[in-house]
């Protein structure tokens, strides 16, 4: 469970980001140097990251982020006129809760793309069609943007006008429900930005430490996301052959390794396209995950996983891996109709005729830290010569590490 990044990084940020806020003018000379520096390092450090692992979206809210702090801090309060400011922090908090949650729900298009350029379009348009509104005398707008409509004390007087408010929060409520859906660590970085870049606009003296860290909360959402793309199968969602063999490398004391290969795959993969392929190994796949106790499946490459039994001998595994073998072989896998819709109807009709089925199965080779068998390299190749010993003897089956090989 990756708690890490949604969780605990947002939070002792944004409280580092209130303590320097707190002790503003009374911190040491060598962090208040930093403190000035941290926006610029961040939007430079982020963007770049940004080009080089192709996340236009991460790039763009980093603009966006680094724009509102520059209108701020040329046209904000205490930077212009009271009226300027007003409307200068009313437009900003008004836009910038919209762009991140846009940001967001939007595809991944890159950057230097026809949509990329599009939407870096949109966002660059927005300050001089906020300059329009206030040159042009707009009355409308401009009372619009700072109306107070809300009962009680929504916001303090001074702070963010109701519009913005209402913004923030339809934008807070849109971003949470996205990660609600798609459970990425960048959809929980682009809500916790939106959280801290809302503290910012209502504490307007943090404003830059604020929107900075709001930066680095997507710039740590982007690596961690990139660390697992190189850690997890995008397919089946099992952990990789890098996650297995740095797993395989910290193993010590009592485990077993079971090497698991689905049987005569390439030719469901030739007989019936390699999409049916995909349904088989997340098929499989979801089922090595279900184990329970310390056990841990991972995707080693095409048809292959490894299931990784954390304090248990190879005979204690045995009836669990025979399960598992059963249970893959006993479900079938139903093929999908080509006519049949991708969302069952309210009204469907009874399925007169039974769908084409395929038979799969499940070859498996175990063996444990026992006897000549000391490194875990020994024992995942003791456990191969298992799994190829079950695919000589008819496949469908489950074999143990030969004796001599433990002796």
């Amino acid at each position: 469970m990756r708690v890490v990044p949604t969780v605990i990084v947002p939070v002792c940020l944004l409280a580092l980001t209130a303590l320097a806020a707190h002790a503003a003018g009374r911190l040491p000379e060598e962090l208040a140097t930093f403190l000035r520096v941290y926006p610029g390092i961040v939007v430079t450090a982020g963007v770049l990251l940004g080009l080089w692992f192709r996340r236009g979206r991460v790039v763009l809210a980093l603009l966006a982020l680094a724009l509102a702090d520059l209108l701020l801090a040329r046209f904000g309060p205490g930077a212009a006129g009271v009226e300027v400011g007003r409307y200068a922090l009313n437009a900003a908090a008004f836009l910038l809760p919209l762009d991140l949650a846009w940001l967001a729900v939007a595809r991944e298009r890159g950057t230097f793309t026809v949509p990329g350029i599009l939407r870096l379009g949109v966002l660059a348009l927005q300050p001089p069609a906020a300059a329009f509104v206030w040159l042009s005398y707009q009355p409308r707008l401009v009372a619009l943007l700072e109306s107070r409509f809300l009962p009680g004390r929504a916001s303090p007087e001074g702070g963010v006008a109701h519009p913005a408010l209402l913004a923030y929060t339809a934008a807070l409520v849109t971003v949470s429900l996205v990660w609600a859906l798609r459970r990425t660590t960048l959809d929980a970085g682009f809500a916790w930005a939106l959280l801290a870049s809302f503290l910012g606009l209502a504490v307007t003296r943090s404003a830059t430490l604020y929107l900075a860290t709001a930066g680095l909360i997507l710039v740590v959402a982007l690596l961690e996301t990139t660390l697992a793309m190189a850690f997890r199968d995008g397919l089946t969602s099992l952990p990789s052959r890098r996650a297995f063999d740095e797993a395989v490398g910290k193993l010590s004391g009592r485990y077993a390794i079971a090497m698991v290969d689905i049987d005569h795959f390439k030719a469901v993969n030739d007989q019936y396209g390699h999409d049916v392929g995909d349904q088989v190994l997340r098929m499989v796949a979801a089922r090595l995950a279900a184990g329970r106790g310390g056990v841990r499946a991972y995707r080693i490459g095409g048809e292959e996983f490894a299931v990784v039994f954390a304090k248990r001998r190879a005979k204690e595994v045995m009836a669990e891996l025979e399960s598992l073998r059963a249970s893959v072989a006993e479900s079938g896998f139903v093929l999908r109709s080509p006519e049949r819709p991708a969302h069952k109807p309210k009204n469907a009709a009874p399925r007169r005729e039974p769908g084409t089925t395929i038979a799969v199965t499940v070859s498996i080779g175990v063996a444990d830290r026992a006897g000549r068998l000391t490194a875990p390299e020994e024992v995942v190749k003791a456990a191969d010569d298992a799994l190829y010993r079950a695919k000589r003897g008819g496949r469908d089956r489950v074999c143990a590490a030969a004796p001599s090989a433990r002796a």
